[in-house]
């Protein structure tokens, strides 16, 4: 198995996220299966690169990244959410697992999951929040940059 981070080569941005979030709860790339080994493995967080661009020198390479935090509860997902985000703001200039990126910032999901439903009222449209004890995930989305490793 070759070095990881590849020198000379961009980081692995999942396996960047592997390797941060895991201490905070059990981190993969790929869902269980069914939804009885989802459930039975929560809390979980689920992290995914959706895409990316490389700068106009082909220096440092912008990755978009998706992060889903699931709990047993809603409450529990929006405090892993929030811990998820800490330590995504906090990893420019620190090395994890021997990735260095250099700059992380919180960007807007590019698929929501959740689309609130909208009531139609004589005078406009009203959109209802989500507050569904049951929807266990809050989803999150930041931009890292790095250059070659």
């Amino acid at each position: 198995m070759p070095a990881y981070p590849v020198a000379g080569e961009f980081p692995d941005f999942e396996q960047f996220m592997l390797d941060l979030l895991t201490p905070v709860a059990t981190t993969v790339t790929t869902l269980p299966a069914t939804s009885a080994a989802l459930q039975s493995a929560l809390p979980l967080i689920w992290v995914r690169n959706s895409g990316g661009t490389l700068d106009i020198n082909a220096i440092t390479y912008k990755a978009k990244v998706t992060v889903v935090a699931f709990g047993t509860t809603r409450a529990q997902a929006q405090l892993l959410a929030v811990q998820i985000r800490a330590a995504m703001l906090d990893a420019p200039a620190s090395r994890v697992n021997g990735v260095l990126v250099d700059y992380v910032e919180e960007i807007e999901a590019d698929e929501p999951k959740f689309h609130a439903p909208i009531l139609r009222r004589s005078r406009g449209l009203t959109e209802v929040p989500d507050l569904d004890p049951l929807n266990q995930m809050v989803e999150v989305a930041f931009a890292i940059e790095a250059r070659r490793q």
